[in-house]
């Protein structure tokens, strides 16, 4: 139980899945539906009825004063986003956002716990198999089933690495809520769902191509540059770095220089000719990277890897 639940925690770092604290929930009655109420006036965040957004306002407060609330938090939230402005409904959506988090270890305790769930998923799974189609009017075990359901309606969905499988937040749970939101939090949705629709790395590679790589990163990039005072800023910003460490470095599994002859990877050169033509600072920085490793033959030499740790160490890549 600890060496599974320790490899989950570092899989989960390596495709960018933040787990905070946990807390003891039980469960409450379900919320009803998943259909967001709009407004009865006006435009998404404008023309709200302001006395009405201090109602919902003050009903938010006593929610999230409480714990174990993810199911009543979640209702709340489809019930009443379609009345706030796009302020408070990114408040909302951070705040939804960081009770999935908090909720996170609880539910990956039962992916252990509840019976058969490892081993029916295990059956289930091809490596084409999409686990977002599960349809859990075929699961027999009702435990397993009861698991399975709680993660979808919670806004999880199901992942997978080293054979083992695991709950993570799924950003497409977001999106019904992403036109009530702010500017910054849309974009982060935006991001976020790219990542969890496909995780970039696992078992200590690359599962997304180099093309993608630095074409998530150009978009994190952009965010950052636009959305200097978001409350999202300092995550986007850590996830940025990471990609960038993955284009500078590979993986264990994806080296960007083979292990063999130290030559760089013909997929990766061929992004790297196209990434390094854009107009942004992370271009400029992998620019002079480039031809650092071009002058060296494109092979890891001493040079490269000091040119490596420099341009990770200076962060000269950040907006």
């Amino acid at each position: 139980m600890i060496n599974r639940k320790l490899l989950i925690a570092a899989v989960l770092a390596m495709i960018v899945s933040i787990n905070a604290g946990c807390t003891n929930v039980d469960k409450p009655a379900a919320p009803g539906g998943t259909n967001i109420t709009e407004p009865d006036k006006g435009q998404k965040g404008s023309g709200f009825d302001e006395a009405k957004q201090e109602s919902i306002m003050k009903e938010y407060e006593t929610i999230i004063a409480k714990e174990n609330n993810i199911f009543e938090y979640i209702s709340f939230a489809e019930k009443n986003i379609g009345g706030l402005s796009p302020k408070n409904a990114s408040k909302l959506i951070i705040k939804l956002e960081e009770i999935q988090k908090e909720y996170l270890p609880k539910l990956e305790d039962k992916y252990y716990a509840a019976g058969n769930i490892q081993s029916t998923l295990g059956e289930l799974y091809k490596p084409e198999y999409d686990l977002s189609s599960i349809d859990t009017a075929d699961v027999k075990d009702e435990e397993v089933k009861k698991v399975l359901e709680e993660t979808i309606k919670l806004g999880y969905k199901i992942e997978t690495a080293e054979g083992m499988f695991f709950p993570i937040i799924d950003y497409n749970f977001y999106e019904k809520y992403s036109s009530y939101a702010a500017a910054d939090i849309k974009d982060y949705i935006t991001l976020m769902t790219a990542e969890s629709d496909k995780v970039p790395a696992k078992d200590a590679a690359l599962v997304i191509s180099w093309d993608e790589l630095f074409d998530r990163a150009f978009k994190q990039e952009k965010f950052l540059s636009r959305h200097k005072d978001s409350a999202k800023y300092e995550e986007v910003r850590d996830l940025y770095k990471k990609y960038v460490t993955f284009a500078v470095y590979g993986l264990n599994n994806t080296p960007l220089f083979a292990y063999e002859n130290k030559k760089m990877d013909a997929d990766a050169k061929a992004a790297y000719e196209k990434a390094i033509a854009q107009d942004s600072k992370l271009a400029q920085a992998l620019k002079g990277y480039y031809e650092a490793v071009e002058k060296d033959g494109f092979k890891l030499t001493d040079k490269v890897k000091k040119y490596q740790d420099d341009l990770i160490k200076n962060q000269k890549f950040l907006p």
